[in-house]
């Protein structure tokens, strides 16, 4: 994608990814908490209003580039099978995004969700950022069948679902001897994401 970048836009993003990657390895080596914007800032060899040109806070830097693509939700959504239930739909696309590019244990991820375990102010922000995403699938499955589901029922479903994906990683990573081993073999983390949406399918009765 940067390939079709203008030389501006290229430089903002060089310098937003400078930004994140100091954060991140700040928060990893001095604690999320101890580190400042100013610090950051250093870091990334930029000035506080540059960096308050690309984020409002240091939690934004954080929260910045989920590795569940909403965006690879809500295509999937956009196109529902013939015969396909809503249920079905959603699990495809979970399946779908679990299957993506996306590095689910990559160091990131990883520190991420370390701070996220660790800091209390974080949490509420985690839990704000996944019910916005939530209601964005919401949307999508909404108008994907707007003859067959209300807002409740849709909610329902799509909170079953995330809040799967949510409790599995929550565990995976909060067993740091769990989370070495997913390291390892990223692989395993998908298989392990993928076998705990199947089963709550099946204990949805695989219907609806």
């Amino acid at each position: 994608m940067t390939g079709n970048m203008g030389l501006r836009e290229r430089k903002k993003a060089r310098t937003r990814q400078a930004l994140v990657d100091a954060a991140i390895a700040l928060f990893a080596s001095k604690g999320y908490d101890e580190t400042t914007i100013a610090d950051v800032t250093a870091a990334a060899d930029v000035s506080p209003r540059t960096f308050f040109v690309h984020f409002a806070s240091k939690e934004d830097v954080l929260f910045d580039d989920p590795p569940l693509k909403l965006e690879l939700f809500t295509a999937v959504l956009a196109h529902p099978g013939p015969d396909e239930t809503p249920a079905q739909l959603l699990v495809r696309a979970f399946h779908s995004v679990l299957h993506s590019d996306t590095d689910l244990m990559g160091q990131s991820e990883r520190v991420r969700a370390n701070l996220i375990l660790q800091t209390p102010a974080l949490q509420a922000g985690a839990v704000r950022k996944v019910l916005e995403g939530q209601r964005e699938i919401v949307r999508a499955l909404l108008d994907a069948y707007p003859d067959t589901l209300d807002p409740v029922a849709a909610a329902a479903l799509v909170g079953a679902m995330v809040g799967t994906l949510v409790g599995a990683i929550t565990m995976l990573y909060s067993d740091a001897a769990v989370a070495a081993r997913m390291a390892a073999d990223p692989q395993r983390m998908r298989a392990e994401l993928e076998a705990a949406i199947s089963s709550t399918w099946h204990h949805l009765g695989g219907t609806g």
